[in-house]
């Protein structure tokens, strides 16, 4: 469809909307007001729709760059933009209202080529994906290209001022690169006939690690492209001898080139500072204080490591059912737990020989002591009663604790060793102190379910959350001290200082150890919550995340390429990390906070 022909099928959508006010006076309503026919302001919602369009361009550059530089195949890259459909159609809805003055005939044009370009990038991507031809990716990037020539043409039509001298400086930053595309002749092996991808899935299983029906070979799946008939031949009869049927086809593929003229400027902190990518569905992250070391783990047993500015350190899979993973302060340690845990190095290489199981139990929580020496795992089962257990390098230390301690939450004081315990067992709420030797330190009630212990900076008080409050307490005697009557489903201690933050059906809100209220963000919904040193992390949808300083002053919201299926945060480096449903880890880096004057 043409640009004419869409933004006049999009007025003549709004002149049907009018027409149907029309007939709603006509059945004995009154008529709508001839005021709202008068003029529309312009300049302020154009601005808006430029604004937004040259974000949705930096968002695509970013792409184009990683398709480039072999960091994103074609299917990522088309998933990356496919999850910015939704702003330009918002764009476009914003457009079609606009009635431009005379003086502002010029820029309009522009504007308007601008979001015709990008709304043409929406039915560009599903005809490849229907189609899977190549070349419509070709013109995806050149939309984005016109798109950003043409923001650059409005910004230099609207005069001079702050506003025009923004938006060139914007476009400036993008940099300057020269992408070349090579046609490239393939031969496809398909493995097939299926009747549908369930039954594809069943039998060809862990095979292939990903799959998906080809588009146009129905029924038939996609085992590789390779350059020559040779090589093509030989992953066929592999296939073969498995007792599958095959067919080999030509295909093409793309192959891309990026010249960089002039490199981008540093960009805000809402955009990536590195993207990585796995060839599995990430289903939980970890990573040091420093990011020296992020794991990325699936629940099949992959696991892919990666150091601090995205690159790929080693992969691998353990062969066992995997739920989370955690590394060490240092990053020099990992572990890899479900059922089972697995001890690792910084290289992949085990500590153990061979998993070790403490208990029938899935292992819910790891908590390394500082420099690794040692760590403490939680398990738990579907009642929320589970054990404590002490690993070492030569393996378990101490444990299971003892039955009358469930375990809700774990925490691991890094001055003295001490563990904490959250229990809530038949009614009887407490959390329990055990020292580094595995024997009972300290035993305190507590009021009401605890779900959430924590540990202040020296040790000297622990903390317990339960849904109705926060409770403090002196860690040496076990008397309480202050309680707050906060309820709460999530808590966190900020690292740098003994800022304790809730979250929970009133907000978001931080106190300090004392049960003085610091902020407060009411009606905050929160799904998930982290901390660095210098920030609070709140995950309030599937694709978004609120940033709050310490202080409680919001930095803004973060808004990822898709859905997040995991999140992680390297405290010390300020670095926040999510996974998303593209098979990719996203690292977001925080601006570092200014000291204070004086």
């Amino acid at each position: 469809m043409r640009p004419r022909q869409r933004r006049g099928a999009s007025r003549r959508a709004f002149l049907t909307a009018a027409a149907a006010a029309s007939v709603t006076a006509a059945c004995g309503e009154a008529p709508p007001s001839p005021i709202g026919l008068a003029a529309r302001p312009y300049w302020e919602p154009a601005l808006t729709v430029a604004t937004g369009s040259l974000n949705v361009v930096r968002t695509l550059e970013l792409n184009i760059r990683e398709l480039g530089a072999e960091s994103q195949t074609p299917e990522q890259f088309a998933a990356a933009a496919q999850a910015r459909f939704e702003t330009i159609g918002a764009l476009g809805q914003a457009l079609v209202p606009l009635s431009p003055p005379a003086s502002a005939a010029a820029a309009h044009g522009h504007l308007t080529t601008a979001v015709d370009a990008l709304v043409e990038i929406i039915p560009t991507l599903r005809a490849y994906d229907e189609l899977e031809e190549p070349e419509r990716l070709v013109h995806v990037i050149t939309l984005q290209r016109r798109a950003r020539s043409a923001i650059g043409a409005f910004a230099q039509a609207i005069g001079p001022g702050r506003t025009r001298n923004w938006l060139l400086a914007t476009i400036a930053d993008l940099g300057e690169f020269q992408f070349d595309v090579v046609r490239v002749p393939m031969l496809a092996v398909l493995v097939g006939p299926f009747d549908s991808e369930t039954e594809a899935r069943a039998r060809i299983g862990q095979r292939l690690p990903s799959l998906r029906m080809s588009r146009v070979f129905r029924r038939w799946v996609e085992a590789g492209r390779f350059p020559t008939p040779d090589e093509a031949d030989a992953a066929a009869r592999e296939w073969q001898l498995d007792g599958f049927a095959t067919r080999i086809e030509d295909v093409v593929d793309l192959a891309f080139t990026l010249t960089e003229g002039r490199a981008p400027s540093a960009g805000r902190w809402t955009e990536r500072a590195w993207l990585a990518r796995t060839d599995f569905d990430i289903t939980a992250l970890a990573a040091s204080d420093q990011a020296e070391l992020v794991v990325a783990i699936a629940r099949d047993g992959a696991v892919a490591a990666f150091g601090p500015t995205g690159d790929s350190r080693w992969t691998r899979n353990l062969k066992i059912p995997l739920a989370r993973a955690a590394v060490s302060g240092n990053g020099e340690l990992m572990a890899a737990h479900g059922f089972d845990l697995l001890l690792l190095d910084s290289d992949g290489q085990p500590i153990w020989r061979s998993p070790a199981r403490p208990d029938n139990q899935l292992l819910e929580d790891v908590v390394f002591a500082p420099g690794g020496d040692w760590l403490v795992v939680r398990s738990t089962n579907a009642s929320s009663f589970g054990h404590v257990f002490a690993f070492g390098h030569t393996g378990q230390l101490w444990g299971p604790t003892k039955a009358y301690i469930s375990a809700a939450d774990v925490a691991l004081d890094p001055k003295t060793g001490t563990v904490a315990v959250a229990s809530s067992n038949r009614a009887e709420n407490h959390v329990v102190l055990i020292n580094s030797g595995g024997n009972l330190d300290q035993r305190f009630g507590v009021d009401g379910q605890v779900h959430h212990v924590l540990f202040t900076q020296t040790g000297e008080h622990t903390v317990a959350v339960t849904d109705r409050s926060m409770q403090i307490f002196d860690s040496a005697r076990g008397d309480l001290v202050w309680q707050i009557g906060y309820p709460s489903s999530a808590a966190a201690r900020l690292p740098a200082a003994d800022t304790i933050v809730l979250a929970g059906p009133n907000g978001l809100a931080a106190f300090s150890v004392t049960g003085t209220e610091l902020w407060q963000i009411p009606g905050l919904v929160v799904e998930r919550l982290l901390v660095t040193d210098a920030y609070v992390i709140a995950q309030t949808s599937e694709r978004a995340l609120a940033v709050i300083r310490a202080d409680g002053a919001q930095l803004g919201q973060l808004v990822t390429s898709s859905e997040i299926r995991a999140v992680a945060a390297a405290p010390a480096a300020n670095l926040l990390l999510t996974a998303n449903a593209e098979r990719a880890i996203e690292a977001w880096q925080l601006p570092e906070i200014e000291p204070a004057a004086g």
